[in-house]
């Protein structure tokens, strides 16, 4: 089973690929592949139909004890050979329906991706799993019915196919999480051979339900899948006539043995499904559409299917999985009539059609044999599972713990349900083929229409015609098959077990279904001969829908216009305002003793503490730019300081680095801004902020000082000293924890670093990162050209503007810049057992780019790196990326190092661990942000400067020239 779905997702991703060089006869692999894996679970029918189960698993995360487990009962086995042996003939028949010219190269892949989550479905033992590939197929049903995304029609139709079956899908997650939770497993024969009872298991059980029925297209959700029909044909026939729809189906045939007695299961399903019969026969008796038309028809029979399966009795279990399989050929056989005269004929219209038995006799055989089986008529397999399903309902009439009155709903529901699919069966099959002389006269169109002969144009019958043959002679097939369906239906609550034929004597099921078939003829005969165009229900659960959706955009609409004001002060403020309200509650209602409070372990500590707090308080009241961004870096050099006295060297070198980098970057700011904040004085809503920043300095120390003295466990880091050897083989405990102990945090932080490298550059270049220092001085591969550059201590110093220029700043640069490089590199290297590291190192190497920059401006910087920073961001990303998955494929773990010892002439053994090439993709990362930063803030704001297209700071005010009054001042 496991190489089944691993070989289709293969398949899936082999074909796309595929597809522009071989057509459409791509499809010939998985119309092939399909059909092997029917052949497979073919060979696995006399075992599990002797009542063994096939069980496969594969280990996913052991110390959570989650497992990849896959079973196959009676059950799956029918869905299983439903997916692949239907799907095998649907994805033979594309190979005639679409055309090699434009058929999208994603199409197959979409569809055999689908079979594989369709698979994963019906296999799933576990219940996230089933979950998994229950949204799976949501997703791909989505993408499938918007494979045509240029038009609106169908992107409506795949956004609301999406959306109803993905909220279903959320609920029935809750409820499987629930329901695996209050088993104490989570898997699924486990739960239902001793299912739990209480209150959260009903709620449970209702959850997974409302996902059933959103999958199943059952009222009220059943509007979404007549607009899915938007799709190709081969599409509506696989996903929403075959397989995808029979999902919501097979939940709840799996729930039935354990759960049909709980109080609401029986009447939802029962209600719901015989509303949804009537919706879906009427609303199908109005189209002219013959898709559409099969469509609703489909709503409706999956309503009958859910009915039956809602009885909960032995009977009905049967009956309901017979129609399923039998549903499943007939429909997609009818599927791929109305394929072949849409593509033939060029219409689907019944307006349009009417005589097509004798252009297409073998298509026309195919058509009736499959409206029999619809119709539920001797002696189709169909007939036998309805008349199963309504022997179920009268049996249940009589059974304890049934309510009297659900039955009959049941029974009468199935009567008068079948009454309307004879009579859209006949419209369909009398309109398409065999139109009479009173229906021709009310044709709108006299024209005849031009056929439009594609390949084989009669042989191609012979796929639907397979179907809709199976789908007739497996109705004399009754015992076998209720056989096969025993140990199904064998764990179900209630009720006697029958067995499946076309004749049981004269019973009230034989009553009900000929009572269907006069009342369905008559129903035809004075409604279902109208070929006036369908008119839309002023109130449908689609307008309704609409209205919600409407409803929601405009809420959305109104909550962000509010909310998103654009205002950094009034976002910032809403969160400080939310952090302070939760966490301040959060202590002042906590049961929390007097905290153990240590002034300072040191009078150095005592020192720099008061130092940062002065500067902190003078900062915040200051309105000098320059003179606040001092304080500040004056308060993150303290901050560095603490760290060190506190014993931590590594934390203290990168608090000093980051500081470094952090006031250079101000500095670059702060040349385009003005020399002084705003001197208003504090009034109004500037009290309240300050106050609010008091608030949130006073909970985040309360928090942190609680915080240290609530720890009743000892702390996870003390096996940090054994792991930073056994694991990482370092002596530096804070690198090894970086790069190895919690290495995939690490990949977060420095992608976090990679998308603010990636927001400011975007708020300078607006295409590219490329920036173009001088203007005009380039080379011819677009690097600076410095031939006509005079003499310097750097390369591009001699450029600038004599007034500007700092020749003893050249002079250390020129020094300082190798040393600094060499620096870098030995931290780099070095950080495994002593300070650095990857993000130390990078850090210095941008600080040598910034001196380089701030030395000789930006074409000092353009020659000091002639890369573009996007580059050095991703190959970082990707080179830490790969270090962590690469030990699996040489044997090992995700992110596991390895530890080499290699000697040297005259150097001795030298230790080689391999998360140095982790440290190196974290160094190519700090250091293209840093790039990008400077050339964002730096070279970028000056070629914007020289292009008189930044705001000046005013000699006189505290507020920017901007730049429309530039021109007017000049």
């Amino acid at each position: 089973m496991i190489a089944t779905l691993a070989a289709s997702a293969l398949i899936a991703l082999m074909t796309s690929a595929l597809s522009p060089r071989m057509g459409r006869w791509v499809f010939l692999i998985p119309a092939i592949a399909s059909g092997v894996a029917f052949v497979y679970f073919l060979t696995l029918a006399p075992a599990i139909l002797s009542g063994e189960a096939v069980e496969e698993s594969i280990e996913w995360i052991p110390s959570l004890g989650i497992t990849l487990a896959f079973r196959m009962g009676a059950l799956q086995l029918l869905l299983a050979l439903v997916v692949t042996g239907v799907g095998a003939m649907i994805l033979a028949y594309s190979v005639w329906y679409f055309e090699s010219k434009t058929l999208k190269s994603r199409t197959v892949g979409l569809l055999t991706g689908f079979a594989a989550s369709m698979l994963l479905l019906v296999l799933a033992d576990d219940v996230i799993l089933l979950v998994i590939g229950w949204e799976l197929t949501s997703v791909f049903s989505y993408l499938l019915v918007g494979l045509n995304h240029h038009s609106r029609k169908n992107r409506s139709a795949a956004q609301t196919a999406f959306i109803v079956t993905t909220a279903g899908g959320l609920a029935m997650l809750v409820g499987a999480v629930m329901l695996g939770s209050e088993a104490g497993t989570y898997t699924l024969h486990e739960i239902l051979a001793q299912p739990p009872e209480s209150t959260i298991t009903t709620v449970a059980v209702m959850l997974l339900l409302a996902g059933a029925l959103s999958k199943s297209a059952i009222f009220p959700f059943h509007f979404w899948l007549p607009g899915a029909m938007a799709a190709p044909t081969p599409v509506s026939a696989f996903l929403h006539a075959a397989a995808m729809v029979k999902a919501g189906i097979y939940l709840s045939a799996a729930l039935v043995p354990a759960f049909a007695d709980i109080p609401l299961f029986r009447p939802t399903l029962i209600v719901l499904g015989v509303a949804t019969m009537l919706v879906g026969a009427y609303r199908a008796l109005l189209q002219t559409d013959i898709k559409v038309l099969l469509a609703h028809g489909t709503v409706s029979q999956l309503g009958l299917l859910m009915t039956i399966v809602g009885i909960g009795t032995k009977t009905a279990l049967m009956g309901g999985l017979a129609m399923l399989a039998a549903h499943a050929m007939f429909k997609a056989s009818l599927f791929m009539v109305v394929g072949t005269i849409d593509r033939q004929y060029g219409t689907r219209q019944l307006t349009k059609l009417g005589t097509l038995r004798k252009d297409r006799p073998l298509l026309a055989v195919a058509a009736t044999l499959a409206a029999i089986a619809m119709a539920g008529l001797p002696p189709a397999m169909a007939f036998a599972a309805k008349e199963a399903g309504l022997e179920a309902a009268w049996e249940a009439i009589s059974l304890p713990g049934v309510p009297t009155w659900l039955s009959v709903l049941a029974f009468a529901g199935i009567v008068v349900g079948s009454m309307g699919t004879v009579a859209y069966t006949l419209r369909f099959l009398i309109g398409t083929f065999f139109v009479d002389s009173r229906l021709r006269d009310a044709l709108d169109d006299d024209e005849p229409f031009i056929v439009r002969h594609g390949m084989w144009p009669q042989l191609v019958a012979l796929f639907p015609m397979v179907l809709a043959v199976l789908g007739i002679v497996s109705g004399f097939f009754g015992k076998p098959i209720t056989a096969a369906l025993e140990g199904a239906t064998a764990s179900a609550p209630a009720g006697e077990a029958s067995y499946l034929a076309l004749w049981h004597g004269f019973t009230p099921a034989l009553a009900g279904s000929a009572i269907a078939v006069v009342g369905g003829f008559i129903v035809w005969r004075l409604f279902g001969r109208s070929m006036a165009a369908p008119v839309e229900p002023r109130f449908s659960a689609a307008a309704a829908y609409a209205g919600m959706m409407r409803g929601l955009d405009r809420l959305a609409v109104e909550v962000t216009g509010r909310t998103q004001s654009g205002s950094l002060p009034v976002h910032v403020s809403t969160i400080a305002v939310t952090v302070t309200v939760l966490a301040g509650a959060g202590l002042a209602f906590a049961s929390l003793g007097a905290p153990k409070l240590v002034v300072a372990d040191s009078v150095g500590q005592l020192v720099v503490g008061i130092a940062v707090s002065v500067c902190a308080l003078v900062a915040a009241n200051t309105r000098g730019r320059l003179k606040t961004f001092l304080l500040m870096g004056i308060v993150g050099y303290g901050t560095a300081m603490m760290f060190l006295l506190h014993g931590a060297p590594d934390l203290a070198l990168t608090q000093i680095l980051a500081e470094t980098v952090l006031l250079v970057l101000l500095v670059l700011v702060l040349r385009h801004l003005p020399k002084y904040f705003t001197n208003r004085p504090l009034r109004g809503v500037r009290w309240l902020r300050a106050l609010l920043a008091a608030c949130v300095g006073a909970v985040a120390g309360l928090g942190a000082l609680f915080a240290a003295n609530s720890r009743n466990e000892a702390s996870i880091s003390d096996r940090f000293y054994e792991l930073a050897y056994s694991f990482g083989f370092g002596r530096n405990i804070v690198n090894v924890t970086l790069v190895d102990i919690r290495a995939w945090d690490t990949v977060g932080e420095i992608s976090v670093l990679l998308a603010a490298a990636t927001g400011v550059a975007s708020l300078i270049f607006i295409r590219t990162r490329v920036v173009d220092p001088v203007g005009t001085l380039r080379g011819r591969r677009g690097r600076p050209d410095t031939s006509k550059v005079g003499p310097g201590w750097l390369r591009a110093g001699a450029t600038a503007d004599m007034q500007g220029r700092a020749p003893m700043l050249e002079m250390m640069t020129r020094l300082l810049f190798p040393v600094m490089l060499v620096v870098a590199i030995y931290l780099l290297f070095a950080g495994h057992n002593d300070p650095g590291g990857g993000f130390i190192a990078g850090i210095v190497a941008g600080l040598a780019l910034c001196v380089r920059y701030l030395a000789a401006g930006a074409l000092e910087l353009a020659e000091a790196a002639p890369i573009d920073a996007g580059k050095l961001l991703g190959g970082g990303i990707i080179l830490a990326a790969l270090s962590l998955i690469g030990p699996v494929f040489f044997g090992g773990s995700v992110g596991q190092s390895y530890d080499y010892t290699i000697e040297i002439l005259a150097m001795g053994e030298i230790h080689f661990v391999t998360s140095v090439f982790f440290d190196v993709g974290v160094f190519l990362v700090v250091l293209g942000t840093v790039l990008d930063f400077i050339r964002s803030l730096g070279a970028g704001i000056d070629t914007q400067w020289r292009n008189d297209q930044t705001p000046r700071p005013s000699a006189h005010s505290d507020r920017t020239v901007p730049v429309r009054s530039r021109g007017a001042q000049s």
